[in-house]
């Protein structure tokens, strides 16, 4: 048998009442010349006897059952049985158009790209909110201005994104959702780079493997044609992740490790510096952190809650930084804890933060 043209690969966990919607979108293709590769990830309700049945049923579907350890390795699993000759990344509470797998696989060809960027929808309850197109011109990139126009995107965002915030205009600190969904790739860049998923991270998977993988191509297509639904959940994990301070640091320092692991690869690879692209989310994380631990409801002391700070402000790539950036904009209450960071003043910085957050200031990045 002639291995499938393209493999779908979907982590699932605890998903029992939406998996079936997805799976449905995918067997019900114009387009048939494919399997689906399901890694159902250690689920405590039905997700598992759900992808089971289908698999009863379809040939075209497999399951693997594994114990739990997170979306990254399972979709490192999915990678490694997975055969086709390109690779979409899908998760099991969304669902695509009934045409997606066909005009994709036409398109890829069409474009002779390694990778297609495409646009998704934002579905809640039943109903479209948002219809969210790729921020960069539709067409083909390929060489350096795939790292220049859209890894950067993709990556983070500079110090002049954060001086842009600081003036008040919108879209200075916007980083591109690098979401595996919303696109499809040739297989053999992921087998030949062994671009794999970083199994440390919990927070940040996507925004690696995507920059990592446009690093390695050739050329890219981008098309504003939205071909996937995904649908707003309440029990979301980033929520709880948002205002979870300590739960935010350690994602933040881990997110630093495999980012400057990533800008050596690319560097290896293309000769291109990215570190300018997102030294500038360095600095807000900072800010963030310490609004985050100068907040009295976490129920740490003042003292722990400073040192937790302290331990990321004090990194030496964040004190590079802070040192290299250098704020246009007159002194403001926004402005402020900026010009206590390049200066060093981490306790008055806390202070701060901790007189606004008894203030009720929001610290927003919108």
């Amino acid at each position: 048998m002639n291995n499938p043209k393209i493999s779908v690969i979907i982590p699932a966990y605890n998903i029992a009442g939406y998996i079936k919607k997805c799976l449905d979108s995918v067997l019900t293709q114009s387009f048939n010349d494919f399997e689906i590769i399901i890694i159902d990830d250690g689920s405590a309700d039905a997700t598992g006897d759900i992808a089971d049945g289908y698999a009863a049923r379809e040939k075209r579907v497999a399951v693997v059952h594994k114990k739990n350890g997170g979306v990254s390795a399972a979709r490192n699993d999915g990678i490694e049985l997975a055969s086709g000759d390109y690779f979409l990344f899908y998760d099991g509470d969304d669902f695509i158009e009934p045409y997606a797998l066909e005009e994709l696989y036409r398109l890829i060809r069409e474009k002779e790209a390694d990778v297609l960027v495409y646009g998704y929808n934002r579905y809640r309850d039943g109903v479209l909110t948002e219809v969210c197109r790729p921020v960069f011109p539709e067409g083909t990139y390929a060489g350096r201005e795939i790292i220049q126009n859209l890894l950067s995107r993709f990556v983070g965002f500079s110090f002049d994104g954060v001086n842009r915030w600081l003036k008040g205009e919108r879209g200075g600190l916007y980083v591109e959702n690098p979401a595996l969904w919303r696109c499809m790739v040739r297989a053999d860049v992921i087998r030949n780079d062994r671009v794999r998923f970083d199994v440390n991270l919990k927070i940040g998977e996507d925004t690696v493997f995507m920059s990592d993988l446009l690093s390695c191509v050739k050329n890219c297509y981008v098309s504003h044609k939205c071909y996937y639904y995904l649908v707003y959940r309440e029990s979301s994990a980033i929520a709880a992740y948002e205002t979870n301070a300590v739960a935010k640091l350690e994602g933040k320092r881990r997110l630093m490790t495999a980012r400057n692991a990533l800008t050596d690869r690319v560097k290896e690879r293309s000769g291109l510096d990215i570190k300018p692209y997102w030294q500038g989310t360095v600095i807000m994380s900072v800010i963030e952190l310490a609004f985050l631990f100068a907040n009295k409801k976490g129920g740490a002391s003042f003292k722990n809650r400073y040192r937790s700070y302290l331990s990321y402000a004090k990194r030496d790539e964040v004190t590079e930084a802070a040192r290299a950036f250098e704020p246009r904009v007159k002194t403001s209450v926004k402005s402020l804890p900026f010009f206590m960071l390049k200066k060093g003043w981490h306790f008055p910085l806390f202070i701060c933060a901790a007189i606004l957050n008894l203030i009720n200031y929001k610290f927003v990045r919108d």
